[in-house]
């Protein structure tokens, strides 16, 4: 198993300070829906595993309560310090965002009544292990529940419902996991065998359509810079980037919906829950 941690942690503290912007909806509503399949409940403790830049964080936050703890980690220390810093904007006490490795996170067994991860945990280089990690972390009756990316292969492969950006990241992408092309955490057999292993039950994977919205087809294109796909655009020669963009771009536009004015691209999000 590769470990990308070195180049992922460089990637989100270059992209810490404009990470996802509000004209592209996606992961944001991924991260409230980790929050609703995780159950989480007034007063619960709360661990967020790779949590950016709180796009299941902030939720977990309101559905834990003033009497909740929410705990995000990070290995990226930009994201760690722009997440601690809105967290304290917004008034948020029973919030900590500290940087951390997802892989073992540092805690007393038995700290938490869920743990969760937002398009996080399928980069961790030893999932499994990870896994088996968070069992430990869990209170009895605990609730997991993390989402990754779906790459669709048939009939043709799409990253972000987008043809256009599945075959270029075919062409440069050098396989750090970020957008697997292949099914994240090895696919939906191996992911229940992991979790039955690492002592969960009720063990489940659920694929859901979710409808990416963008203002226009570049500002999804700048977009893509924002998170972990840029480093795709870094594999990308500067020479050939525009002519990417612009293909992009194009598909994109065949998306805009009439009514709305958005581009509104149905994408596939997976999503894997315990107990």
């Amino acid at each position: 198993m590769s470990d990308a941690r070195p180049v992922l942690r460089a990637t989100f503290d270059a992209v810490a300070d404009r990470y996802d912007p509000s004209d592209v909806d996606y992961f944001r509503p991924v991260g409230r829906r980790v929050v609703e399949l995780a159950e989480i409940r007034a007063g619960d403790a709360v661990l967020d595993v790779g949590c950016g830049r709180g796009a299941a964080l902030f939720p977990a936050a309101a559905a834990a309560g003033g009497e909740g703890r929410v705990v995000g980690i990070d290995l990226s220390e930009a994201m760690v310090a722009a997440t601690a810093a809105e967290a304290r904007a917004l008034g948020l006490s029973g919030v900590e965002v500290l940087r951390m490795d997802g892989q073992d996170p540092d805690f007393p067994a038995g700290s938490f009544d869920a743990v969760i991860g937002s398009m996080s945990v399928h980069m961790l280089p030893d999932t499994g292990a990870a896994f088996a990690r968070f069992r430990e972390l869990l209170r009895p009756g605990g609730r997991l529940c993390v989402s990754a990316p779906t790459t669709v292969l048939t009939p043709r492969p799409l990253v972000f419902g987008l043809a256009s950006i599945a075959k270029w990241v075919q062409e440069y992408e050098a396989g750090t996991r970020v957008y697997p092309q292949s099914s994240a955490f090895g696919g939906e057999e191996r992911v229940l065998a992991d979790l039955r292993t690492a002592g969960f039950r009720a063990a489940a994977v659920r694929d859901e359509v979710l409808h990416l919205t963008a203002s226009s087809g570049r500002a999804l294109v700048d977009w893509t810079w924002t998170h972990g796909m840029r480093l795709f655009w870094e594999r990308v020669p500067a020479d050939r980037r525009a002519d990417v963009a612009a293909d992009i771009d194009a598909e994109a536009e065949t998306h805009r919906d009439p009514d709305t004015g958005l581009v509104t691209i149905p994408t596939m999000v997976s999503y894997v829950m315990a107990r």
